[in-house]
């Protein structure tokens, strides 16, 4: 299926022109329609700390929370290397949702100023509130401004309060899949993040991986598909040729999240960036990234509790059912330990169906 538009997306790709969306060519009742869809899911998502420790994903939150603190310090040492930042960071933060990344901007110490931008009026209220709570027990923590703004739909410069202003990094985590509903608002969301990089300047993100999406569906033969904490329904017809943008399905995961998102076809993806400045340095399957990082890594994996312990600790529960630990005792009977850090079967199964990816501004 991908194969058929392969070639078909390098033709829409070369025929684009990086000036060339404006706000009005994608302001329509419909797509507006879907946009406050989105908007209000998000808004209505319990920040209870409390409740996600009960979650059932509790685990997967916290292996998504690890692979994106270890793609920021990765881009943030880039950065250094380079020496492009002169010790004094700018980060924008597209889709920032309410503020569980803001710890992550704290311990970066070079952090000087974070615009964070969200469709979601309650998200952004939410993260200005955490931040001013953290600013009032630390005067010296980076200076901070929010703006509520779909990115895939207007250019956000304008609420700057310098308009020219530009970023080392741009991050955009579990979101840039939304503006695949249409090439315009692609254009939209690249223009928003190549006019505001430096010259040199990384954009990062974790968008799904649409190949493995697609090769699931196949290899299940229906519309609908997934475990007992996520399922994919397409709402386009999977078996004929799929859409480059607008492949649309609806993602549900326990708890966090059940809405409309879009298939990203990464050539298109690629070749799009490309032509506004941005050129692929890595991507990455949550997967490969987790086998490149864990071992380097181990102690934080462990201190945020990224992976359950297997068997549990005396008075803990499994999160998962016996016969979702399989691969865990066959490991512990062939390596002859008592214990392991590991994910059941059900959240593995969630974790790789996402992707890593990093562009620099040429």
């Amino acid at each position: 299926m991908w194969k058929k538009l392969r070639s078909l997306s390098c033709k829409i790709c070369i025929r684009i022109q990086p000036n060339s969306t404006t706000m009005a060519d994608v302001d329509t009742k419909n797509k507006e329609d879907l946009s406050a869809v989105i908007a209000r899911h998000y808004d209505s998502i319990d920040n209870n700390f409390a409740t996600r420790n009960e979650s059932r994903i509790l685990f997967l939150r916290n292996f998504n929370n690890w692979v994106k603190s270890v793609l920021i310090q990765e881009a943030v040492l880039k950065l250094r290397d380079t020496r492009i930042d002169d010790g004094k960071m700018h980060v924008l933060d597209i889709a920032c949702g309410k503020g569980g990344d803001l710890y992550k901007w704290k311990n970066n110490s070079c952090l000087e100023h974070l615009v964070a931008v969200d469709i979601s009026p309650g998200s952004i209220i939410n993260y200005e509130s955490r931040y001013a709570d953290l600013k009032r027990r630390n005067k010296y923590i980076f200076d901070a401004k929010f703006i509520v703004a779909d990115c895939t739909r207007v250019i956000i410069n304008k609420f700057y309060e310098n308009p020219s202003m530009k970023f080392h990094l741009v991050n955009c985590q579990f979101a840039f899949h939304y503006c695949f509903e249409s090439i315009q608002q692609a254009e939209c969301m690249l223009k928003n993040i190549s006019s505001n990089l430096i010259s040199g300047g990384i954009f990062i993100g974790t968008i799904p991986n649409a190949s493995e999406i697609v090769r699931r569906q196949r290899e299940c033969g229906k519309k609908k598909f997934g475990n007992s904490i996520y399922n994919i329904e397409f709402m386009c017809d999977p078996e004929k040729l799929l859409p480059i943008f607008g492949a649309k399905y609806i993602f549900h995961l326990e708890g966090v999240v059940n809405c409309p998102e879009f298939l990203v076809y990464f050539p298109a993806f690629e070749k799009l960036a490309k032509s506004y400045g941005l050129e692929l340095k890595m991507k990455m399957t949550f997967g490969d990234f987790f086998e490149k990082h864990s071992k380097l890594d181990l102690n934080f994996l462990n201190r945020i509790s990224a992976l359950e312990l297997y068997p549990p600790q005396e008075g803990n529960k499994k999160m998962g059912t016996e016969d979702e630990y399989e691969k865990a005792k066959q490991f512990l009977n062939e390596n002859k330990i008592p214990n392991i850090g590991t994910l059941s079967k059900s959240e593995w199964e969630v974790a790789t169906l996402y992707m890593v990816f990093m562009f620099q501004k040429m």
